[in-house]
């Protein structure tokens, strides 16, 4: 299914990979620096995958909190992709996505990803950080008539606020 919605926003940073890496999967670390969702709670069930702890991991289920229009809006988010470069990789990437729980994937499916590349710099560590979220589905016209410039807005901001936390 094609998305009815691409949201993307890219930033390059003077930081080490891996401590924007680190920075980013730890929930814990979010009302410090990510004013879009300031907030993650790990949601624990038996009967799935969804034991998780305050870092992200593949299988992990979390009840994200998002700041959109004045509220505050929760939704049930699932790691999906879980990646960290091998040593022996020529490029070194960690790569992390989520997807929306609750929702038949035939009606409304979103998947947001995130994506943090090392960059050679004379100056020091450097990295790039992309990010972005496709949605697709006949729910996904509704969502993003609704909230379509608060979650472009959003995730925008998430970016900056990762860059402006690591540079710190």
């Amino acid at each position: 299914m094609a998305p009815v919605t691409r949201i993307r926003a890219e930033v390059s940073m003077k930081a080490s990979a891996e401590a924007a890496w680190t920075r980013l999967i730890n929930t814990t670390t979010w009302p410090e620096w990510n004013s879009f969702v300031p907030g993650a709670d790990p949601i624990f069930r038996s009967d799935d995958l969804c034991d998780s702890p305050t870092t992200l991991r593949l299988g992990s289920c979390y009840r994200f909190i998002a700041n959109m229009r004045g509220r505050k809006w929760a939704s049930r988010q699932r790691v999906t992709v879980f990646e960290t470069p091998q040593p022996e990789d020529v490029r070194k990437v960690w790569r992390i996505s989520w997807e929306v729980q609750g929702y038949p994937k035939f009606l409304f499916r979103t998947v947001r990803f995130n994506e943090i590349e090392e960059v050679t710099a004379e100056e020091g560590n450097e990295c790039v950080y992309r990010t972005g979220e496709d949605q697709s589905g006949p729910l996904a016209y509704f969502v993003n008539w609704v909230f379509g410039r608060d979650i472009e807005k959003g995730i925008k901001n998430w970016a900056d606020d990762l860059k402006r936390t690591m540079e710190a």
